[in-house]
């Protein structure tokens, strides 16, 4: 939320989220500038229920139209947790026949979920209605199509920049850039992009989405946008096509003037720059890497390459097993993390 935090009000921060209250203008600035966050939820209501009569009441007498393209019926993700309506599945097909239901007492034949999601949470027996304006999920931001090894959602490889306190004066190199997430993130950064700028949203079918603001919101966006003298982010691999499908990304959204793609391999190359700056790594992972075929020699390289080439360098890198941090040097942090579904952990520091 730091992207934007002057202009929108903190309501609260809890784990895996933050509240705030706006405008729907902030809801759209919202999905458009947010790097780290996953998706947008607007909250529509909040009451008790002990059972199903007193659900399907509430969600039948609820102002739909308001918020719903007419006639749809969202999709329906519900959690429960200590709550005497407990079976997740029974919950969602009520709360659907109860939209249902709502739209035949407005005239109106349901027609599918027109893309739109509820989020349906119930906590000691207190249910939250909450309708998803993102859509796809944030981290889809329309930038690359291709996909590596060891993936990174966009989200995420923001997040860890922004941990790792990159400075986009400052050069970065991704030696095993992959598709290149790392990178494409840091240039979007780099040359003020905003995150959202070439996807669409689940709002652009609300009732009440304003296009004229929309436009408005974006054009701003887009005379932020930068253009930066010379490179100074630094991404390669081994693999060619890794590497070509990374460029012609680069090319396509006009990003030569901050990302240098090369054809190469970490453990021959040496520092781009007489300057320090930040090296990020997310090697090779997965559910393929069992216990008995972790890659010990490989992160012993990659911690002498790291102690001896690139010391004063900030650094970034992801780690499938704990035991593999006393291949790597000394000093660093350690952050646990779930990407994927999969355990890593993130070492960040000075070098």
């Amino acid at each position: 939320m730091s992207e934007l935090s002057d202009s929108l009000h903190v309501d609260a921060i809890d784990r895996g989220g933050v509240s705030f209250s706006g405008r729907l203008e902030d809801l759209y600035r919202a999905n458009l500038h947010l790097r780290t966050a996953g998706r947008v939820l607007m909250r529509l209501d909040d009451f008790k229920a002990t059972n199903f009569r007193q659900l399907a009441k509430r969600a039948a007498a609820f102002g739909w139209k308001r918020y719903l393209p007419r006639g749809a019926v969202p999709v329906c993700k519900v959690s429960t947790h200590q709550s005497r309506l407990y079976h997740s599945e029974a919950v969602a097909a009520r709360i659907g026949q109860a939209i249902q239901a709502y739209w035949e007492t407005q005239d109106v034949v349901p027609a599918g979920a027109h893309d739109q999601t509820l989020y349906v949470r119930l906590d000691n027996d207190r249910v939250s209605l909450s309708l998803d304006s993102s859509g796809p999920n944030l981290y889809r931001r329309g930038f690359k199509t291709h996909a590596a090894a060891a993936p990174l959602r966009e989200t995420a490889a923001a997040a860890i920049l922004d941990l790792a306190g990159y400075d986009p004066r400052r050069p970065l190199l991704d030696p095993m850039c992959g598709a290149g997430t790392f990178s494409l993130e840091a240039a979007l950064i780099a040359k003020k992009v905003a995150p959202g700028a070439l996807r669409t949203f689940a709002f652009m079918q609300w009732p009440a989405f304003r296009p004229r603001q929309w436009a408005f919101l974006k054009a701003a966006a887009a005379k932020e946008r930068h253009t930066l003298a010379s490179p100074l982010i630094f991404a390669s691999d081994t693999d060619p096509e890794a590497v070509r499908h990374l460029s012609d990304c680069v090319q396509r959204h006009g990003l030569e003037d901050a990302i240098q793609v090369t054809c190469c391999d970490f453990f021959t190359r040496t520092p781009p720059s007489d300057t320090a700056g930040l090296i990020v790594i997310n090697p090779p992972y997965g559910r393929r890497l069992e216990p008995d075929s972790v890659p010990h020699g490989f992160y012993s390289r990659i911690g002498t390459k790291l102690a001896t080439d690139f010391r004063g360098w900030q650094v970034a890198l992801l780690v499938p097993h704990p035991e593999l941090i006393t291949r790597l040097p000394a000093g660093l942090e350690p952050l646990r993390l779930i990407h994927g579904g999969l355990p890593l952990t993130l070492l960040v520091g000075v070098l």
